[in-house]
């Protein structure tokens, strides 16, 4: 029975996913594609290939990507069995009150990431068309107000245009390694930067940290079988990520260019704003329809059953405002933020579903968990101050152990 207020989302915000509702491989795979294959990854990846040297990045990149293949099986196993979105699931490991601290922080990553990829194409699109600076505004506004209408209408329309701009992407990093080795040479690898393997770990893992926890649940409760969703998490993570920075960095570390300066000298700028024209579309849709899903539960939270589309325009609308800010020129201290506050909060799940409880429903008395926003704060304060502020890479895995060990012992006292 739907609950009253919400008879027309078919899209299970608040409640599971059912069998009969469940996509194919294909599609999932598809549908993740479409969101780890966006603007950020060539922007990101161009920018750290004139910096790092190519043998680091390269190293740093593939073991990023393997832990984020894991994080988002840990998330998509549980996903796939219960059918739960993120906000569902965590609603029954921080409390039926306490579910609103990381469903708001969720959405409100996911939001910070659609006015990242924006600002990308807003800016690709002003240099194309030699347009005045002050005109990047009214490009992004535009350009939000079309990617909005895709994760208004829901998660079929979402896989459509995925099945367009992957294939496209492809081409373009194909077309641009071809010419650019072509007019430059092969790529040197360089030397072994062992100092800086830490930095670009850390800064490929802060890419997707939020998405391999909280998406994967959102789109891989989708998935028919367990199986499916783990397969889902390393063909994108580990294949299509990693794929993506590496070889888009290949044009940039020999053209020693930023994005859109070494396609124009290729002469691939158009192709290469059309396809992150429809990168950022696909990707922007997944992260405001995610940001959809966990808001929504919040508002019931606070007493109110709102349709999960008129979240969506709320979303765009604070989107327009972040990308007024011109978010994606923070991307560093956006990326180490994200790796500080989201991983802890997903251990926190992970823990209490392989460890403790497998997320039986909770009695309506269960309101907050208090040893697990305790758990979530150590950790993230352990990997705030050891891998942010002293650029330490064993702080991410000893936050990580706090989270995990604190939380079985703070759970076990409160039970």
């Amino acid at each position: 029975m739907v609950e009253a207020g919400y008879e027309r989302d078919r899209e299970y915000a608040l409640s599971p996913v059912p069998i009969t509702a469940r996509l194919s491989l294909i599609a999932t795979v598809m549908l993740w594609a479409g969101l780890t294959l966006d603007p950020s990854a060539p922007y990101l990846a161009s920018w750290w290939g004139s910096v790092y040297p190519f043998a680091t990045l390269v190293l740093g990149t593939i073991i990023a990507t393997i832990v984020l293949s894991i994080f988002s099986s840990l998330s998509a196993y549980i996903a796939s069995k219960e059918g739960l979105t993120y906000a569902l699931t965590a609603e029954r490991v921080y409390g039926l009150q306490g579910v609103a601290v990381p469903s708001l922080w969720a959405g409100a990553v996911c939001i910070g990431w659609l006015a990242f990829s924006i600002g990308v194409v807003a800016e690709g699109i002003i240099q194309l068309l030699k347009l005045p600076s002050y005109m990047y505004y009214a490009v992004m506004v535009l350009l939000t107000l079309i990617f909005s209408s895709t994760a208004y209408l829901g998660v079929k329309h979402i896989v459509k245009l995925s099945y367009i701009g992957v294939p496209l992407l492809v081409v373009l990093i194909i077309l641009g390694i071809t010419l650019a080795t072509s007019k430059w040479g092969l790529p040197d690898l360089g030397y072994l930067e062992v100092g800086s393997i830490p930095t670009v770990f850390g800064l490929v893992l802060g890419t997707f940290v939020n998405g391999s926890i909280v998406l994967s649940f959102d789109y891989q409760r989708f998935c028919k079988t367990s199986r499916d969703a783990i397969t889902t998490a390393f063909i994108n993570f580990l294949g299509f990520w990693s794929f993506t920075i590496i070889l888009s960095a290949i044009p940039a570390e020999l053209a020693s260019l930023n994005l859109y300066d070494t396609y124009t000298s290729l002469g691939l700028l158009p192709l290469a704003v059309l396809t992150l024209f429809l990168l950022a579309w696909t990707s922007a849709d997944n992260q405001l329809y995610s940001a959809s899903l966990s808001w929504t539960l919040s508002m019931k939270v606070f007493g109110k059953i709102v349709d999960r589309r008129k979240i969506v325009i709320a979303g765009t609308m604070l989107t327009i405002v972040l990308a007024i800010v011109k978010l994606h020129t923070f991307a560093l201290q956006w990326l180490s933020m994200l790796t500080a506050i989201s991983l802890p909060a997903g251990v926190v799940i992970w823990t209490e579903y392989y460890i403790m409880s497998k997320l039986k429903p909770r009695e309506k008395s269960y309101k907050w968990n208090v040893a697990a926003f305790t758990s979530w704060a150590l950790g993230s304060i352990i990997i705030y101050y050891l891998y942010v502020l002293k650029n330490l890479w064993y702080g991410i895995p000893i936050g990580f152990l706090t989270t995990f060990s604190s939380y079985l012992i703070l759970r076990s006292l409160t039970k």
